[in-house]
């Protein structure tokens, strides 16, 4: 079976967790603020700050704009559940927009309306969804000028680009994961980065209980440090990311050519001015179940993200959610079928995967 994802684990990275055990440091130290460093220069950000996971990066970074309790932060319906949790965990409550059918991701058009009817938004977090950036230089611009903030969701997005720049300090802030299945992985950890330094100074704070010195404690916070096991792994994966990315973008360039006139989907479409990495391989189809059979059966692993709008989930309808305002994002859930796209691919894998979806038939029926 050709997996999803594949995260690779070589000699250098067993070498560097080896060194870290040995040290006898294995908790934030050193190794942190060399990947926190090297990662700040990687997204052009003037500083960075290591931590637990990518979704402890998004709490830290909602709760360090102090926000007063009920305050309307704007987001997508369309991704992982972490990107409107960190909202609530704050006491702030999300505000939906729908998304764009070709990118995946909201717009700026969208972010402008959504301020245009309630201005008491205070915060936008746009997703770059699957590897692409959204609008996010417009988005920014737009939440600014109703002194709102944004923070960029980057889960997904290492080393995405818009206009040449590296998504993730064109907001306020920015939140990286590097859990094992992302484009670079850590074993689990997360990064914040982003154009604000007092806001990455709080995020500092947040991750490690508040405290500025040892038993000194200025604000509320909790252990969400990364270890010195998981940047070790970090920094050898950083090296390896632009090759990775360039990689995932000739597979992805590879699959589109050679499923180009199958009427029957719609392959992954690239903003101009910027470049996709590519974290998923995403197509709209036609009779997915049918499909995702097929190519089981062929070997094929393939994955729908996500097959629930956030506020279709049971949690958020208790809350009063819907999805009946978002048709575009619903209609993705019914539709979006991601394939193989991870650098680990051969040429063989690739003709696999060509082979099977152009043998595949839709139901004539099948939307």
């Amino acid at each position: 079976m050709i997996p999803i994802a594949k995260p690779y684990i070589g000699p250098e990275e067993q070498a560097a967790v080896a060194e870290v055990l040995a040290s006898g440091q294995i908790a934030s130290g050193p190794r942190v603020h060399e990947f926190e460093r090297a990662f700040s220069e990687f997204c052009q950000s003037p500083a960075a700050v290591a931590c637990g996971s990518g979704t402890a990066g998004l709490v830290a970074a909602v709760a360090s704009l102090d926000l007063p309790r009920g305050s309307k932060i704007l987001t997508t319906p369309f991704s992982f559940i972490a990107t409107a949790n960190c909202i609530l965990a704050s006491d702030c409550r999300p505000v939906f927009i729908d998304i764009d059918e070709d990118t995946f991701n909201i717009t700026a058009e969208g972010v402008k309306a959504a301020f245009d009817r309630d201005p008491d938004i205070r915060a936008v977090l746009p997703v770059h969804l699957y590897g692409q950036a959204c609008e996010i230089h417009d988005i920014v611009e737009i939440a600014h000028s109703y002194g709102a903030y944004v923070i960029e969701d980057c889960a997904q997005a290492h080393g995405a680009t818009e206009d040449g720049e590296p998504v993730g300090a064109i907001g306020d802030l920015g939140i990286f994961s590097f859990y094992p299945t992302k484009n670079m992985m850590a074993a689990e950890g997360g990064m914040i980065t982003g154009r604000d330094t007092g806001l990455l100074d709080v995020c500092r704070l947040i991750i490690d209980h508040g405290s500025p010195a040892r038993y000194i404690h200025v604000r509320l916070g909790f252990n969400y440090r990364m270890t010195s096991i998981s940047a070790a792994i970090g920094m050898c994966q950083l090296e390896r990311l632009p090759a990775w990315n360039a990689q995932r973008r000739r597979n992805a360039e590879s699959l589109t050519a050679a499923l180009a006139g199958q009427t029957w989907l719609a392959t992954p479409s690239e903003r101009p001015n910027c470049e996709h990495v590519y974290h998923q391989y995403v197509l709209k189809v036609r009779d997915r179940a049918r499909l995702q059979e097929h190519l089981t059966a062929a070997g094929v692993g393939t994955a729908i993200h996500y097959p629930r709008t956030i506020p279709d989930q049971p949690f958020y309808r208790e809350l009063g959610f819907s999805s009946d305002g978002f048709p575009v994002a619903r209609e993705m859930t019914e539709t979006v079928l991601s394939l193989p796209v991870h650098p680990s691919l051969v040429p063989d894998d690739l003709q696999t995967i060509v082979t099977a979806m152009r043998a595949f038939e839709p139901e004539k029926t099948a939307v």
